[in-house]
């Protein structure tokens, strides 16, 4: 696991949309397809906006480019503007224009109705996707990883889960108060996750601190669902100075081994 301490968070956006170019890049021209796992949430919104300029800047054929979202809310209805989907569409697959039949994501109405088989689908189109080549992360400042919450099984699958009090207050904005975010949601589990050939994850804040220290400081602990990646043999994490609980001056970029 490389630890990646910056200043700011402009320079974790831009060396990780500067990775995601070159892949997408190198994949086109070997005409191979590229299958990346998505995050939404406030941390990917300037790193999104990042890769939107750099594909514009230096455009690469798209057309293989197959993407996968985490999680998504249930209870909203079909195009919602606070579902995870409008998210993608406003922030990357609008801008670059990416086909949405190759755009996936959990199907939150199927997973009100029938939640095995909405687990079952998504789970299934991952694998026959040939898997995950790289998966963007954030971090709750709960620990929670995608939807998976304090607790959540090391080895699970994509499910339908409750979500923590914490993470409905933290998307409270989003939705106007607290009594309007959903109380559940889908999400791809932590051994998917795990799958993926490389984890890219950020961590910004103050309020990722110590979420951040306490998944770093521990073995395996289901309560630190960030703990149960952290030997995997891709895995890259950028903090800044606050969510990294120190200074960074003059270390810039500087990786240490975990």
């Amino acid at each position: 696991m490389d630890l990646i301490s910056v200043e700011q968070s402009e320079q974790a956006n831009g060396e990780l949309a500067g990775e995601l170019h070159g892949l997408l890049a190198d994949r086109a021209a070997e005409g191979q397809p590229l299958v990346l796992g998505l995050a939404t949430g406030n941390t990917m919104v300037k790193l999104y906006a990042e890769l939107v300029q750099l594909l514009r800047d230096k455009p690469v054929d798209l057309s293989q480019l197959s993407t996968f979202n985490l999680d998504e809310y249930l209870g909203l209805e079909a195009g919602d503007s606070r579902c995870f989907q409008s998210f993608m569409v406003e922030h990357l697959s609008g801008p670059l224009d990416l086909d949405p039949g190759r755009c996936h994501f959990p199907d939150a109405q199927l997973a009100v109705r029938d939640p095995k088989a909405a687990c079952q689908a998504y789970s299934r189109l991952i694998q026959e996707a040939g898997g995950i080549d790289l998966q963007l992360l954030g971090l709750g400042r709960n620990g929670h990883v995608a939807f998976n919450e304090p607790g959540s099984p090391v080895d699970g699958m994509t499910r339908v889960v409750s979500l923590h009090p914490f993470t409905r207050q933290d998307a409270a904005l989003n939705f106007g108060s607290i009594d309007e975010v959903p109380e559940r949601a889908i999400t791809m589990g932590l051994a998917e996750i795990r799958a993926a050939r490389r984890l890219r994850l950020l961590a910004f804040g103050k309020s990722k601190a110590e979420a951040l220290a306490g998944a770093l400081g521990a073995g395996p602990d289901a309560q630190r669902p960030l703990s149960s990646l952290l030997h995997h043999p891709d895995l890259k994490i950028w903090a800044d100075a606050d969510a990294n609980g120190q200074d960074c001056s003059g270390s810039e970029g500087s990786g240490r081994e975990h």
